[in-house]
């Protein structure tokens, strides 16, 4: 079975680009967007030499056992609007995962992350090119973690990752899993262009991992503590403070920290 027999999408992924090995599909996407490829091409590597989180972070990429894909996106936004869009990403890989591999329960953690069992599933990573008032273009990466068995971690990465295989006990057909992560986009991103996040938010506040948590957001060495409360409207995280509550837009959330 192709994968273009598993879509259910008008546009995005019907123009795929396979590659063995890549730097990053990341760069890959963005060097075809300066060419003028149109919104909706996917680029899937078996393997990455220097795939990125973010923060510059390093994404552990061996090759014929996870997802390594980025997509080119066209929205028709103001460039602001743009930062909720790795929720929108992260809402449609745990709906996906959730019909695919319901026993791995995955959850959302703000701003970029999905969690299994409270360990690491999947990343996003958008990087976007853009001018005052109008986008140009955005390149949308994600990593799923799918056949990856624990052997194969490395050993300060084995309590922090996981994958659907250590979730489920079973394997999955990558191509499976990709069709179903575009499938589930493609709605959501129409919604979210036209819309916002808005009406995505009841859905993602079911799947919401930091939700009720105490936790420390770390901003570039400086610390917020406090309750998280939500994501809202315009993706930021709502954090109740013994000052207040306060929107944070940025930063990495540690839970109990």
């Amino acid at each position: 079975m192709t994968l273009a027999s598993l879509l259910t999408t008008q546009r995005i992924g019907r123009d795929l680009r396979y590659v063995a090995e890549s730097v990053s599909t990341n760069r890959d996407i963005a060097a075809l967007a300066q060419t003028g490829a149109p919104e909706g091409v996917v680029v899937v590597a078996d393997q990455q030499s220097a795939g990125r989180g973010r923060m510059t972070r390093v994404w552990f990429s061996p090759p014929g056992v996870n997802l390594y894909f980025s997509l080119l996106l066209r929205p028709m936004i103001e460039p602001g609007h743009a930062a909720s869009l790795p929720l929108v990403a992260g809402l449609a890989v745990a709906e996906a995962l959730e019909q695919t591999a319901p026993a791995c329960a995955p959850m959302i953690k703000w701003p970029n992350d999905i969690l299994s069992g409270g360990r690491k599933l999947c990343g996003v990573l958008c990087e976007m090119q853009a001018e005052t008032g109008r986008v140009h273009h955005i390149t949308l990466g994600i990593g799923v973690n799918v056949n990856l068995t624990c052997a194969m971690l490395p050993v300060e990465l084995r309590e922090r990752a996981t994958s659907l295989r250590i979730a489920t006990g079973r394997d999955f057909s990558r191509e499976a899993v990709l069709a179903a992560i575009l499938n589930a986009f493609e709605p959501l991103y129409d919604c979210w262009r036209v819309e916002g996040l808005e009406p995505l938010l009841p859905r993602l506040a079911q799947r919401d991992a930091l939700r009720g948590q105490e936790i420390e957001v770390d901003q570039a060495g400086t610390r917020l503590a406090g309750r998280a409360d939500g994501i809202l409207p315009d993706g930021a995280l709502r954090l109740v403070t013994p000052q207040g509550a306060v929107p944070v837009y940025s930063g990495e959330a540690h839970i109990g920290s």
